[in-house]
């Protein structure tokens, strides 16, 4: 989108020594245009006069409301893990990185950094106990130590998802709002790698965690994820899957009837390159059938999405999630890595507890907007993060 020209600014001459000219505003991008860039999590700036989007360069984030770069707010603890290399078209998975952070204290999380130039596609990442999955720190293999992301995610926390491809992005959230990671923790994550260049490759990836004193934050945060598994995106076709999932009735059951606060504060889609949409929305409550995402395509860019101020969901029913495929390819694709599909989100909300929702099965639903449709039932696990926060 062309923003708007601007102006012209009519230069007065000095007619006196000593009298200046008024310094003139720099031209700024129209909302439009900001509004297109901060969707990859990039700043807008006017190039030859066109809005162009620009990548925050390290230690900075983009303002959504202006559009520009702005510095990470936080103590950084930055770490760098050890060099993966790949041959052309090789796929690294089954492997896992950690760091041991060695705090004596509690750590409150308000941003992570993500830097890497190794074809990381994909990388999950949570902490856990010092003792769990133990072992020395750098590259090991998941198996040998028997770990498992969902094990370790209820034992300690999640803390972040990279998006597909992404080679810098940050997850960053309002001020007052924070991760708690609790004393003797270590940070691990999957590697999955993946070149499809035609030349070898040989890089690292490095993790930048922006810490602020207990004092300052007001709201702690929880995890909460959402997968549509059975896909099956036929040849050459347009396909949508939907899923509706209750989290007001599973929430209040877990909490005996109580009332609770849920707000959402972040969220991060996944697919890989055949998702053309993913979308979620509101329904019941104050917030009916009101989007909270809607990503469209897929550009290897960063497109985790911060809620400022976050979004109230305490009195939502249901959750309705989807992604969108389009499969030019003339075999029919399911889900997987390497050239297969994803449907996920991850998120961060405000509340009492965190919850997993998964859909495994699919039924036909007809057609719309020219491409089939699929339903299937969502379970949702609630899981209560009592004593993890404030």
């Amino acid at each position: 989108m062309i923003a708007a020209p601007a102006r012209p600014v009519l230069l007065a001459i000095p007619l006196f020594l000593g009298l200046s000219c008024a310094p003139q505003p720099v031209p700024a991008c129209a909302a439009e245009a900001v509004e297109g860039c901060v969707v990859t999590q990039q700043a807008c700036e006017l190039v030859a006069g066109a809005p162009t989007c620009v990548r925050c360069g390290s230690g900075t984030r983009v303002d959504p409301a202006t559009g520009t770069c702005e510095p990470l707010v936080g103590t950084p603890l930055r770490h760098d893990f050890p060099e993966n290399a790949t041959a052309p078209g090789e796929e690294i998975s089954g492997l896992c990185r950690s760091w041991t952070l060695n705090n004596e204290e509690e750590l409150w999380v308000t941003a992570v950094e993500l830097e890497q130039d190794e074809l990381s596609h994909h990388s999950n990442w949570i902490f856990a106990p010092v003792g769990q999955f133990d072992g020395p720190d750098g590259v090991w293999d998941c198996d040998e130590r028997g770990y498992d992301q969902l094990t370790g995610a209820v034992a300690g926390g999640v803390l972040y998802a990279q998006s597909t491809q992404a080679t810098h992005e940050v997850q960053a959230f309002a001020p007052g709002a924070a991760i708690r990671i609790p004393p003797h923790s270590r940070i691990i994550s999957d590697i999955h790698v993946l070149n499809t260049t035609g030349a070898a490759a040989r890089g690292h990836l490095s993790l930048t965690i922006y810490t602020v004193p207990r004092s300052e934050v007001t709201a702690a945060l929880t995890p909460f994820h959402i997968e549509y598994h059975p896909l099956d995106i036929p040849a050459r076709g347009r396909v949508r899957y939907v899923a509706e999932c209750p989290i007001g009735s599973e929430i209040e059951t877990q909490l005996g009837g109580e009332p609770y606060t849920l707000r959402l504060h972040y969220s991060l889609p996944h697919t890989h390159s055949l998702g053309t949409r993913v979308f979620l929305e509101a329904v019941g409550g104050t917030h009916d059938g009101e989007s909270l995402v809607d990503v469209r395509g897929y550009n290897g860019e960063a497109r985790g999405l911060l809620y400022d101020p976050p979004i109230d969901l305490s009195d939502v029913e249901t959750l309705r999630f989807g992604c969108e495929f389009e499969n030019p390819r003339s075999e029919n694709v399911g889900y997987g890595i390497g050239d297969q599909e994803m449907c996920e989100m991850l998120g961060f909300v405000e509340g009492p507890v965190a919850f997993e929702s998964r859909v495994m099965t699919r039924e036909p639903a007809g057609e719309e907007d020219g491409m089939q449709v699929a339903r299937g039932p969502c379970q949702t696990l609630v899981i209560p993060w009592t004593g993890r926060g404030l």
